[in-house]
């Protein structure tokens, strides 16, 4: 077997899971990715410059108190 096909196989078996939520569930495009993205934070951290500085900002203006409404 050749590497491309090896390569291919193995994109197929970690991209299985999202594919069946995302034919299954209503909204499940929107779910398979943010589970997506949950699963790959550490990574995609490394790889974008700005996503830390993102989070931190995104932390900074999660209220601090339960909504009251």
């Amino acid at each position: 077997m050749s590497l491309r096909i090896a390569k291919i196989i193995a994109f197929g078996r970690q991209a299985a899971p999202y594919l069946a939520i995302e034919l299954i569930l209503p909204g499940g495009s929107l779910i398979a990715l943010v589970l997506w993205i949950l699963k790959n934070r550490p990574s995609m951290q490394r790889r974008l410059p700005g996503a830390r500085l993102t989070a931190q900002l995104v932390a900074a203006l999660r209220p601090s108190a339960p909504s009251t409404l």
